[in-house]
Parts: C-alpha cells; structure tokens; sequence
C-alpha cells in the first residue's frame, strides 16, 4: 500500500457509530495497550475527531504512525470520508489530513472498517497462512472484506466487497440498500428480528413471550428447543450458506472467515449454513477452502488498520 514505516509505535483505530476502539501496537504489530469510548456519531466531524484524539491521549506514547479504520465510503486519493450512513458529520469531511495536522505530521493511513478487519484477520487471526481469504462480519448488518494474493481487493471504485449485499433469494426480503433478497436482509441482526415480530404475531409462539427480540434471546429459546426459533435460525444459516457457496464458486478463496456476533450462534446458524453451501458449491471449490471463526474479536479492525504500515 506504499506507506511509510515509521519503527515507534503504531496507532490503530476503529471508528464505528458505537464505538470509538483504539489500541497502541509496537512497529512489529504486537499490541501493547488498548481504549475504547463512546462514539459521538451525531454530534459533529470536530467531535468525532476529538474522540479519535483522545484515545490518542489515552494510551500515552506519542504515536509514529495511525491507522484508522472508517465505517463508510472513502476517498482513499484525497483522504477524505465520502458518505458514512452510521457517521453522518464525516460525511466530507478531511479526516485523514485532520488527524495528521492534530497529531504534529505523522503520517495516517485510511481505510474501510470492514476491510480493515478483513487484514487484521488475515496477518494476525483466522487468515494467518493464507493467501486468499473472504471475512464476512455478521452482526446488526452484514459487511466483509476480499483478500486475495495478500491485498485488499477494491474494486475499480472502491467499492469491493459489499458480501452484504450480493442476492441470495431472489424476490426475497427488501434490504436497507433498495434491493431485495440480499444476504443481509436474510441473515442479519435486522433480519432475525424482523422475521421474529412476524412470528410473535402468533400469540401460541414462544417467541411473544419474550421480554426483548434480539438474536441472544431468539438463541437462548432455540437452545431450549422452540421450535419457532430454530426455524428462523434455520433459514437464515441456509441463506448465509448460499452466501458462502457464491463466494466459493466466484473467488475459490482459501479461507472463509465468519466473524460478529451472530456467529457465536454457533451450530443453530452454521449447522444449515454448511449443509446449504456444501450442496451449493462446486465440489473443487468446496474442498479447497476453510471456514473458519475469527479469532481476533472486537479488535480486529484496530489491527488491520495499522496493517500498511507493517514489513
């Protein structure tokens, strides 16, 4: 990625609409201490900064390099966030040149959040040995990042590995971006819990009696053997199969990595979504490739982040 590569100490940052986490890493990439904070994602582009400086603060030693991991579409040219639907001020906003001016000149690389994790995953997690590999992060949403021959593939604008978004039903469900049938508006956090409401409609279900609808409580309720949940879970592991089979089929990676919160489902989702992508998948693909669970958790991004940076 042609960044420098400074041999103090490494700022990584993750900059999500939730939360701000941010972590000090040697030069060598082996992290050293962590922070974390609310992320003011509806105050201003100078309050979000400011929290990305304070973390900054936080962990004491004054950084050689940053990496920063942005949710959103970014101008990797210019150094800039184009459009960023969970960090609205930064929509525009000059973040890499504003970092690097706050920071007394260091030099700070930008990437994608989900790409980011993509390569943490990739150099320090469930990827290690690889040299292709897809990350799906399943969660409230569904993102992902494409790591072939060792780099991030962008795409011709950037706009690569959107695995949320490739179709899985045709006709199915409407999804956030306009379409129908992606595999996030089947699989995701969002996803379960719409289906969920359709079902609690019935007041015999299981599933009414529960005091919140969240993926952890329709979980709990499928362990217990509810027939209601476990049908739900069920469909969505058969479409996050499809999903995996595309993948498969389209980039014959070496490894498949699953990782969010969904994923600690564990066989409820996985179960179907292997019986679906091994009757899916071309035999030759399916055999050459891994799925894995991510091994670096929440940290992941911050990792990635301060990947360009690193021999």
């Amino acid at each position: 990625m042609g960044a420098q590569r400074p041999k103090g100490a490494l700022l990584g940052v993750d900059l999500g609409g939730t939360q701000v986490k941010a972590a000090l890493f040697s030069h060598l990439g082996e992290r050293e201490a962590v922070a974390r904070a609310a992320s003011p994602s509806r105050e201003s582009a100078e309050a979000i900064l400011g929290a990305v400086l304070a973390a900054a603060r936080e962990l004491g030693e004054p950084p050689a390099g940053v990496g920063v991991g942005v949710a959103g579409v970014l101008d990797l040219r210019e150094g800039r966030v184009v459009q960023s639907p969970n960090l609205p001020p930064l929509s525009g906003f000059p973040l890499r040149e504003r970092l690097r001016s706050a920071l007394g000149g260091v030099p700070v690389q930008m990437m994608n959040d989900a790409n980011a994790a993509a390569l943490g995953e990739f150099h320090a997690g469930a990827g290690q040995a690889c040299r292709s590999m897809v990350l799906l992060t399943l969660g409230t949403g569904i993102g992902g990042g494409v790591v072939l021959d060792g780099k991030i593939w962008e795409g011709a604008a950037g706009a690569a590995g959107e695995v949320g978004h490739m179709c899985v039903q045709a006709d199915g469900p409407e999804c956030s971006c306009g379409g129908r049938g992606c595999l996030e508006a089947c699989v995701s956090g969002w996803a379960l819990v719409r289906d969920a409401k359709a079902a609690a409609r019935d007041p015999a279900s299981a599933i009414a009696s529960l005091p919140e609808l969240t993926a952890e409580r329709l979980a709990g309720l499928a362990l217990a053997g509810d027939a209601g949940a476990r049908a739900l879970w069920e469909n969505a592991g058969r479409m996050l199969g499809i999903g995996v089979a595309n993948l498969m089929n389209l980039l014959n990676p070496e490894c498949i990595v699953l990782a969010g919160g969904l994923a600690r489902a564990g066989d409820l989702l996985l179960a179907p979504a292997r019986r679906a992508w091994e009757h899916q998948a071309f035999e030759r693909a399916r055999a050459s490739c891994q799925v894995r669970l991510a091994s670096l958790g929440e940290w992941a991004g911050v990792r990635g982040a301060i990947q360009p940076f690193l021999p």
